[in-house]
């Protein structure tokens, strides 16, 4: 029997969720540009960036390692979004 370590057991799933967003927005902005409309990258941005958030937090409760650059909130998939609508579709 061993000693389950839960800070290292959440830091594990937070890389793998982290690695798995990566990869989905890379092939989003690998694809061809009529194969992938603007909100579709911005969805793929936004999971980036929450898995992002939270890898960070748990390397915080391992480590201790503070992280600034800002709350999770400010990478919202609202704010992404707005962004995204506000610029209008590429050309």
């Amino acid at each position: 029997m061993g000693y389950s370590d839960p800070f290292r057991a959440a830091t594990t799933d937070a890389g793998r969720d982290l690695l798995e967003a990566a990869i989905v927005l890379g092939g989003h902005l690998d694809a061809p540009e009529h194969d992938v409309d603007d909100e579709t990258i911005a969805r793929a941005l936004s999971a980036f960036m929450d898995a992002r958030e939270c890898y960070l937090a748990s390397l915080s409760a391992r480590y201790g390692v503070a992280c600034d650059t800002g709350p999770p909130s400010a990478h919202s998939q609202h704010t992404v979004l707005d962004l995204v609508r506000s610029v209008g579709p590429s050309a």
